[in-house]
């Protein structure tokens, strides 16, 4: 098997060797060294991928040549010197660094993305790694959209400079299998914790499941949910969690809401950029027990079980809810998509109170099945506060989002004020809070930006481009814009100050939506006023960002021209 594996390798770098001859452009450009003493030579790939015959280098990339886009590889060993550091975070744990198979030279260099400290523990100081140091990193390796080697997040430093974190086995658990903890218990030691600390042992949680916060396309393509369980009161976030006897997760449906589930992992205080505490189960948790429940409200019938994916028709809606008892709300929110059959005068969306009710059927007209909306709210679930909003009107196509009520045991309809308006005619402006709010015309505030981007499933990223305008904070030396990789990472804020609301620009690219490449064109600087132009993502479910390498700076002090005046 190896020997077949070593021929896979070779054919992988001879087709790069070719490939390098042809005097056309590359799918992806690899970095650029700096100039360096270091006399570069061609290293032959070593190595079996195990930790006693790590790959070297070269071995890891060119294995990677041979995965498809996106696909992920089994977890391997890397062994290298680090290169290059792009970014490390305290805050978060992690960090962005390269690791090279020759010592102070950045030739052939792997990127690994987010990774963590010795030992899979996060990084709780800056110079705990630092260019030259030799690494094993232990991790799956990816090339993302088919262009970008790297190491997936979650990758840990196995040994620094020879140095190992050691087995730290469980002699006993937080709880059992049988006498599991709750939630309240499980937050309770959550705060204990230092920021960003984790337990050693592992903890047996028994909670009822209240959001699913993947969505449902992702599911499959990342083998884990985000979700959130609950005693009624206390909430504990299942970060990456895995299935039953720690299987992957391959459709939607599962796990839902109302679940009840004990799952096994170890306990983290996570900390998120605005210092919000959100207790957490660490990824590597799995689900250990499952008791199938109602999600809080009936059971769905027909053929839609109310998500976004497969929203109830109004006739499932009504059946839905009805299941409930008199005056019981569901405890989630629930998709309907119909057609509104009428607004009246009364009833229509004013700026005064904010919301619309209405009937909505299939195909918009009367019907005994038809659904009663009470009370919703607009776009992007806030009040609906200018008339210069586009108001919706009968015959219009509706996705609402929303708790149900059986409103005195004879009323199925969505709950006065906690429903909204997902989309409008296949449209939902994201879930911005006007029509046109994120375009070039009303481009985001940083504020709206972050507020917008926060109500995105964790890892979401938008379909389409969003233009966000505020002025750079600061851009350090590390995250500056530079010939090497092009891009630049800043926040900005609406005056340039550092406030709460600030929005995070990852690794934007330059003007004209190109690499940086040329030091005669003007770099960005604190203070500047830009627009910025691209895709947002919501990392982890915490971290409002625009997404690495798909947005650009749109105009920088009010002009678009690249070239210094």
């Amino acid at each position: 098997m190896k020997k077949i594996f070593y021929s896979m390798l070779m054919l992988a770098m001879a087709a790069m060797t070719f490939t390098s001859c042809e005097d056309v452009p590359e799918p992806y450009t690899w970095p650029t060294p700096p100039e360096s003493n270091v006399e570069e030579e061609v290293v032959t790939p070593q190595g079996s991928g195990t930790l006693e015959d790590p790959y070297n280098v070269a071995a890891a990339q060119a294995l990677i040549q041979t995965l498809g886009a996106d696909v992920q590889s089994e977890e391997i060993y890397v062994k290298g010197f680090i290169s290059q550091i792009d970014e490390l975070s305290v805050q978060y744990g992690n960090a962005t660094y390269w690791i090279s198979d020759q010592k102070g030279s950045t030739a052939g260099q792997l990127e690994i993305y987010r990774g963590y400290s010795l030992g899979g523990e996060k990084f709780t100081s800056e110079d705990e790694i630092k260019e030259d140091d030799e690494v094993i990193v232990k991790g799956k390796v990816v090339n993302f959209r088919g262009s970008t080697p790297e190491f997936t997040t979650g990758s840990a430093i196995y040994s620094l400079n020879g140095k190992t974190a050691g087995e730290k086995p469980v002699e006993q658990t937080i709880g059992t299998l049988d006498e599991p903890i709750t939630v309240a218990k499980a937050v309770e030691l959550i705060n204990a914790l230092a920021e960003g600390g984790t337990t050693e042992q592992d903890a047996y949680i028994k909670g009822k499941i209240t959001t699913i916060k993947t969505k449902d396309e992702d599911i499959s393509k990342y083998k884990n949910i985000d979700y959130i369980i609950s005693d009624g009161t206390n909430e504990l976030t299942v970060f990456r969690g895995k299935n039953l006897n720690n299987t992957d997760f391959t459709e939607p449906g599962q796990i839902n809401v109302g679940d009840e589930v004990t799952v096994i992992g170890k306990l983290t205080k996570f900390v998120d950029k605005n210092g919000k505490v959100i207790p957490e189960v660490a990824q590597g948790n799995y689900i250990v027990k499952l008791t199938k429940g109602s999600g809080g409200g009936g059971t769905p019938v027909g053929n839609n079980d109310g998500t976004l994916a497969k929203p109830f028709t109004p006739a499932e809606a009504n059946a839905f809810a009805a299941q409930l008892g008199a005056d019981q709300k569901t405890d989630q929110e629930y998709y309907i998509k119909g057609k509104i059959i009428e607004i009246t005068e009364k009833n229509q969306f004013n700026t005064q109170y904010g919301n619309c009710t209405f009937y909505i059927s299939d195909d918009g007209t009367d019907k005994a099945d038809k659904f009663y909306v009470y009370r919703t709210l607009y776009l992007g679930n806030v009040k609906y506060s200018d008339d210069s909003w586009e108001k919706p009107k009968a015959g219009d196509e509706v996705i609402i989002c929303g708790k149900l009520v059986n409103y005195k045991g004879t009323t199925p309809e969505t709950v006065q004020n906690e429903s909204y308006i997902y989309s409008l005619n296949a449209n939902s402006g994201g879930t911005s809070s006007g029509g046109d709010s994120g375009t070039l015309a009303k481009p985001f505030t940083p504020a709206e930006a972050n507020a917008f981007v926060a109500q995105m499933a964790a890892d979401q990223k938008s379909d389409k481009e969003y233009y966000i305008k505020g002025k750079i904070i600061e851009i350090t030396e590390k995250n500056q814009f530079n010939t090497q990789y092009g891009n630049c990472t800043f926040y900005i804020s609406d005056d340039g100050t550092d406030k709460a609301d600030k929005f995070y620009i990852y690794r934007t690219l330059y003007l004209g939506n190109v690499k940086y490449s040329d030091d005669s064109l003007t770099k960005p600087k604190a203070g500047d006023e830009v627009i910025i132009c691209g895709k947002v993502v919501n990392y982890k479910g915490t971290t409002p960002e625009t997404v690495q390498n798909e947005s650009y700076i749109y105009s920088l002090n009010g002009s678009s021209n690249s070239k210094k005046h």
